[in-house]
């Protein structure tokens, strides 16, 4: 495992799926049944579902140096959310899911509480700006993704960096 790249580790990174791991608003854009045929998942109507592509590379990444993921998506459809990523294999990534209809707040307290991290030591990507100030309200470094532009590599190093140097600005002010 290579060096951590910054100062400070944070206690979890979560993710909205829509438009910030998947290029759609999947409950809106997809439609069910979906089936997997050599790792190539298809809705319905033929239409590939694929995630953004340093997705899994990010993910890994938050894998190998031991940073849990979570899901805080706002969908009514969490049973089609979890199936999407079973079938794309990147359930196995998260330790919490948290999809439902309700402000972003209420998402992070439930991670808050299920994994026992700190508002402040949660890192979170969106692609909606209201999602970003509610939850940068409750101390947790929001992060948004240019519309339609998903995670990047460059964004979640980027994303690293603010969050450690929010923690060594705290830390100076400490002291």
């Amino acid at each position: 495992m290579n060096e951590f790249p910054e100062p400070h580790k944070p206690g979890i990174v979560i993710f909205d799926m829509d438009y910030t791991v998947w290029p759609y608003w999947a409950d809106c854009h997809l439609d069910p049944p979906f089936s997997s045929s050599n790792g190539v998942v298809k809705d319905s109507r033929n239409h590939q579902v694929k995630i953004y592509p340093d997705i899994l590379k990010i993910l890994n990444f938050c894998r190998d140096h031991d940073i849990p993921t979570a899901v805080a998506s706002k969908s009514p459809e969490t049973s089609m959310y979890k199936e999407l990523m079973k079938l794309l294999d990147i359930h196995k990534y998260f330790v919490q899911f948290e999809i439902y209809c309700r402000s972003k707040d209420n998402h992070m307290r439930a991670i808050n509480k299920g994994q026992k991290v700190e508002f402040n030591d949660m890192i979170f990507f969106d692609d909606e700006y209201g999602n970003i100030e509610t939850t940068k309200r409750l101390g947790v470094t929001a992060i948004h993704c240019p519309h339609r532009n998903g995670v990047s590599w460059k964004l979640f190093l980027e994303a690293l960096k603010k969050h450690s140097e929010k923690h060594k600005s705290k830390q100076r002010t400490l002291k």
